[in-house]
């Protein structure tokens, strides 16, 4: 018989913070831990994601409410932009500024 692997404490938590249809494809935003905010977008089988570090203004311990709600947003943003971008859509312009936005701030990785 399988043995059971206990946790000896929880570092974080998961939270659903969006789950919507969007043409026709799911999207997601979670927040992970009390920092890190990810989008999941399901598109013809895959998964395609990304995630966004926000941290707390200076001394501050955690984010505000208000804080969540815009990351969720520019977030939620993110995951659009990817879903119209597979479908071939054009981006609106105000949409622009939002992905640029998101793209600056993410390191590259090799």
């Amino acid at each position: 018989m399988g043995k059971t692997i206990k946790h000896k404490r929880l570092k974080g938590k998961i939270t659903t913070l969006k789950a919507l249809l969007y043409r026709d494809c799911m999207a997601y935003v979670r927040m992970i831990g009390t920092e890190m905010f990810e989008w999941l977008v399901v598109f013809e089988g895959k998964i395609y994601s990304s995630y966004l570090i926000m941290r707390p203004k200076a001394g501050s311990t955690k984010l505000t409410e208000g804080e969540i709600a815009q990351t969720r947003e520019l977030v939620w943003a993110g995951a659009t932009s990817t879903i119209d971008t597979l479908l071939g859509v054009e981006l609106e312009k105000d949409k622009m500024g939002i992905v640029e936005t998101f793209e600056s701030t993410r390191k590259e990785i090799n």
